[in-house]
């Protein structure tokens, strides 16, 4: 009886330990835990939907090393027609009327690597290798010419570096809240260092945007076994800068022309806002679905904007799935649709993070 009665005791007490464990081990984001199994377990789904959308979810464990890299296609098109010239009436035009019909082809090669300095702050830093590809297709309407002309212009060089920090707020209770903070350096080929030609046309296209900028963000990831909703929002501050442009700005009989003119240019700053769901299927496998927002702003040229500028809004729909090969190494596939003119037609993303753990 007295054995019986030890049996019945060590049992609850198996009992007591498993309990709080399997509370423990429910929670996506916790302390640093001692067991190895529920390390593995813990940030395994957020991760996977973080990997998907680009978004950070639980953040890179201390002393881990995340190697990630990825190719993008973006595909865009335009039709527009442009008037090379000026109005003597409302209609009368002296000049050249152009129509023009541009594929634009993106195609950029990123490495990017995440180190997480505790298990709520982590570094990352990112480099491009950007090709740029246009075909135009144009029609001078006034000239007596039937046939459209094809000019094919492209660009290839690095894109603009990027750093950021990012920070976890709260560890314990849903919803999960990280804090962020990009900056984007100039590194790439600035649209104001490439030569165009009598037209304002690229003779080369540039594959950066030329300015810096300081990117505030705020995610927002709300677990709900199996699926995980999440939504972003950011501000993209672009730092105003003194810009060369080439001109010629004719002399008189004394001076000389001169061909330099320095303006300074305020590049429209953006307002990003998404949301979205993700859904595990199984272990190895999840997808999800977002809702993309941006609004860029007028940009301004010696602290005024043109008659022209207007706001720009720019909305997609995305797409994205995971497979885990194995414990440290995955593949992302995502894709986006634009919902508006202005957003890009089509874009595809494959990324494949490698962890290595210390």
């Amino acid at each position: 009886m007295r054995k019986v009665s030890e049996e019945i005791v060590s049992i609850f007490r198996n009992i007591g330990y498993l309990l709080p464990l399997a509370l423990f081990t429910g929670t996506c984001v916790a302390e640093e835990s001692k067991s190895s199994q529920e390390k593995a377990q813990k940030p395994k789904r957020v991760q996977t939907v973080a990997d998907i959308l680009e978004q950070p979810g639980v953040l890179t464990p201390k002393g881990s090393f995340v190697l990630d890299t990825s190719f993008s296609y973006t595909q865009n098109s335009s039709n527009s027609v442009s008037v090379v010239g000026y109005t003597v009436l409302p209609s009368l035009i002296v000049g050249l009327i152009r129509a023009s019909d541009i594929d634009r082809t993106t195609l950029t090669f990123g490495l990017t690597g995440r180190y997480g300095i505790t298990n709520r702050l982590e570094v990352e830093a990112r480099i491009p290798w950007v090709y740029r590809s246009d075909s135009i297709s144009e029609r001078e309407l006034n000239s007596g010419s039937n046939q459209a002309t094809l000019r094919n212009v492209d660009g290839n060089d690095i894109g603009d570096i990027e750093a950021a920090f990012k920070y976890q707020i709260n560890m314990q209770d849903p919803p999960y809240w990280i804090g962020s903070l990009r900056f984007k350096s100039t590194t790439g080929k600035s649209p104001y260092d490439v030569e165009i030609n009598e037209l304002n046309d690229f003779e080369e296209l540039p594959t950066g945007s030329g300015f810096p900028s300081i990117e505030p963000g705020v995610t927002m990831i709300m677990p709900i076994d199996p699926a995980v909703i999440f939504m972003n929002l950011s501000y993209i501050w672009n730092i105003k800068d003194d810009v060369k442009v080439d001109v010629t700005i004719p002399g008189d009989d004394e001076t000389e022309d001169r061909d330099i003119q320095v303006n300074t240019i305020d590049l429209g700053d953006t307002i990003s806002f998404g949301a979205g769901m993700g859904f595990a299927v199984n272990p190895k496998f999840s997808f999800s679905l977002g809702l993309s927002h941006k609004t860029i702003l007028k940009s301004k040229i010696n602290g005024s904007a043109s008659d022209d500028a207007k706001v720009l809004q720019l909305d997609s729909l995305s797409f994205g799935a995971n497979y885990a090969i194995d414990r440290n190494t995955t593949i992302n596939v995502g894709a986006s649709a634009g919902l508006t003119a202005d957003a890009p037609d089509f874009q595809l993303t494959v990324r494949i993070p490698y962890t290595l753990k210390p």
